[in-house]
């Protein structure tokens, strides 16, 4: 195990007076979409469900689920989770699947409306606001498949490169699930290795990547990188195949 990756990991924990904050914030959220009729649950998603959250860069999701039995339509939720978000915060953006709620220094709070399609609350659909459609998702098994992957530190150390190097994945999910790929067959305490190789796979691989969500096999996650930042991904991972030092990766 390199003492230098080691270090860095433990750098990029969150305190837990910002856990807290984060917290807080979920419960005041959530206090504030409870006054809506339909009894939603709320639940944490993205890199603080999953456990992947560095201190370098992070944001907080959360998503609202209605019962399967609701008589709402999807747009209906999504609208009316916006029209509350509106009364109590000052800057509210639709986003694709979202409301983003923009703080300083970069970091946000994307609140995403859904309707469950069954009693467990493990699929859902979310409205698209960009092409008025539909999208059926499962933040659960998002979660467990980064759980069972093993990989969560390799994954925080990805993160972190794509964080110093502006490495441009769109999606955090497509870097988390190309690092697992990558790693599979290795140990989990090899943090040198598991990096190396999660470099290697994604400039072998960036250019027609076709990995497609664990939760809906319809939905292809690169399918909103251009071939332009496609390129550049691919000549960052080959330039930190070639750095001489750790500094040069994550300096």
């Amino acid at each position: 195990m390199s003492r230098y990756l080691n270090d860095l990991l433990s750098s990029q924990d969150l305190t837990p007076a910002e856990i807290q904050a984060l917290q807080n914030l979920r419960n005041q959220i959530q206090g504030q979409l409870s006054t809506l009729s339909g009894d939603p649950r709320f639940y944490y998603a993205g890199s603080y469900g999953k456990k992947t959250m560095i201190k370098a860069r992070y944001d907080l999701d959360i998503v609202v689920y209605w019962p399967h039995t609701t008589s709402y339509t999807i747009k209906e939720i999504y609208d009316a989770a916006g029209n509350v978000l509106k009364k109590y915060w000052t800057s509210v953006n639709s986003k694709t699947v979202c409301w983003e709620l923009p703080f300083k220094s970069g970091f946000h709070i994307d609140v995403v409306p859904g309707r469950a399609l069954d009693d467990k609350y493990y699929e859902a659909n979310l409205y698209r606001t960009d092409t008025k459609t539909t999208l059926k998702t499962s933040l659960k098994k998002h979660i467990k498949t980064v759980e069972a992957s093993e990989r969560i530190s390799a994954i925080r150390l990805m993160k972190l490169w794509r964080e110093r190097r502006k490495v441009p994945f769109q999606k955090s999910f497509l870097l988390e699930l190309m690092t697992i790929e990558a790693c599979k067959g290795i140990r989990t305490d090899d943090y040198h290795t598991q990096v190396m190789s999660s470099l290697k796979y994604i400039q072998d691989n960036i250019i027609n990547c076709q990995l497609r969500d664990p939760a809906n096999t319809n939905n292809f996650l690169a399918d909103d990188l251009n071939m332009e930042r496609r390129t550049k991904i691919k000549a960052a991972a080959g330039s930190a195949l070639m750095a001489t030092s750790w500094d040069h990766i994550f300096g």
